[in-house]
């Protein structure tokens, strides 16, 4: 038999009443069922199962996971009445005190309300809940290595301890003493070839092998993801628990100590399906009257634009390498999504936004869309998981998200070709940290 759920929203909820089967055949059409209700933004749920004739075990898992989705989001979804076989099993597992409402219900648990200097600000393309100030000094960043060894020039790698208050992208690799270090604590030029005529020195050969393995990578609150540098690759990635701090060595990129004091959820305005990735950015520059911003957004995606690194730098030269102008060479070094990917999952985003890429960021920053600003993202991508409408604490935000296996790490970037061009990232909802970010290193 069929299951048929009917949806009946209320003044701040929605009902689904439910009719049929929870068994393992039909019950995952009410878990895609919540789980489009909370990406929607409706977090509390209530479930008439009146109709329900017959409820299995694996029936009643999926009611244990509606409901971890739900309050996860800050709401909650339970039973709120249901036929005699469903309560009979209920009753008898000991599970109604757990997944059905109280004769006299309570409210469904919601989120923390915003501090006092909390508001909602209305921006083009996205709507800023509880948006908060971070404290006017900005954090201090550094830009690590430069884009040479990209373009097939002579490069070194950093080696980084990133603790649980790091953040860091780029290109890079995870730490590996297997061969030898090109660096200890400071950038230290190594040429890409040795003098003719004589063989690799152990410096040569060091930075062969960290190139070798260089891909894309992202650090977030002591935990680092890794792309190699290779066709269809499996995110490798190492959690930093314990005494255990995560090392990575970076080819290319940024990096800065301390979580963003600013916060806020964002959601579409009007009608529109998604946030794209410039107009947050833009909302948020303009808000916090900063110049230049470190960000970390966690968002449920509607479509990510990104590019990944296939081929290890050690095989660049001057003449073929990731930034050739050629479009033919720089496909056989760089994946590029032909449209956008991952929707329906959930991405932990890090990086830099700025209004004008100059000093330090004229290396690395790109225009992210037509809002006019610029930035450097990369993306870590997980399977979905429910958010809260307005950002919470991002150490807890971050410690969930990696709980679960990474899907993929990326390098958001804006395709504008007419026609063939694919746009650029987009989310359904989410929330951002941000904080001022003072660089120094790379030009400064």
């Amino acid at each position: 038999m069929d299951i048929v759920i009917e949806r009946l929203p209320r003044d701040a909820d929605v009902e689904l009443v439910v009719r049929g089967r929870l068994d393992a055949e039909c019950a995952g059409e009410l878990r895609q069922a919540v789980a489009a209700e909370i990406r929607s933004g409706v977090h509390a749920i209530t479930l008439d199962l009146t109709g329900v004739a017959f409820l299995s075990s694996a029936g009643i898992r999926v009611l244990f996971e509606t409901q971890r989705e739900a309050r996860t989001a800050g709401g909650d979804c339970r039973v709120s009445v249901a036929s005699d076989p469903v309560r009979k099993v209920l009753d008898l597992t000991r599970l109604s005190a757990i997944l059905m409402q109280p004769a006299a219900a309570s409210p469904p648990a919601v989120a923390a309300p915003p501090p006092a200097t909390a508001r909602d600000l209305a921006a083009p393309g996205v709507r800023l809940v509880g948006f908060e100030l971070p404290p006017a000094r900005p954090l201090t960043g550094r830009i690590h290595g430069s884009a040479a060894p990209l373009a097939g020039q002579p490069g070194s790698a950093e080696r980084l301890s990133l603790s649980a208050r790091s953040f860091a992208i780029g290109i890079g690799a995870l730490a590996d003493d297997s061969h030898a270090r090109v660096c200890e604590t400071s950038l230290q030029p190594t040429l890409l070839q040795p003098p003719a005529g004589q063989p690799p020195s152990p410096r040569h050969a060091g930075w062969l092998a960290q190139s070798a393995t260089a891909g894309e990578l992202v650090a977030a609150g002591g935990a680092v993801y890794h792309r190699p540098p290779q066709p269809f690759a499996a995110v490798d990635y190492i959690l930093g628990t314990g005494d255990l701090v995560p090392e990575a060595d970076l080819v290319t990129g940024l990096s800065w100590e301390g979580f963003p004091g600013g916060r806020a959820g964002f959601e579409p305005v009007a009608d529109a399906p998604a946030v794209t990735i410039a107009d947050l950015a833009a909302a948020l520059l303009v808000a916090a009257a900063a110049d230049t911003l470190a960000v970390v957004i966690a968002g449920e995606v509607h479509g990510l634009v990104a590019a990944e690194l296939i081929r290890p730098l050690a095989e660049a030269t001057p003449v073929d390498h990731p930034l050739a102008a050629s479009r033919e060479l720089a496909a056989r070094w760089l994946c590029f999504s032909r449209e956008p990917v991952h929707a329906g999952r959930t991405a932990i985003v890090v990086g830099v936004i700025t209004r004008v890429a100059v000093g330090p960021l004229a290396e690395i920053a790109a225009p992210l869309g037509p809002a006019g600003v610029c930035g450097h993202l990369h993306a870590a991508v997980f399977p979905h998981r429910p958010l809260r409408r307005a950002a919470g604490e991002l150490a807890a935000v971050v410690a969930d998200l990696v709980a679960s296996e990474p899907v993929a790490v990326m390098h958001l970037m804006h395709d504008d070709r007419p026609v063939l061009g694919s746009g650029q990232s987009g989310f359904i909802r989410g929330g951002c940290w941000f904080a001022p970010l003072a660089l120094t290193g790379g030009d400064a």
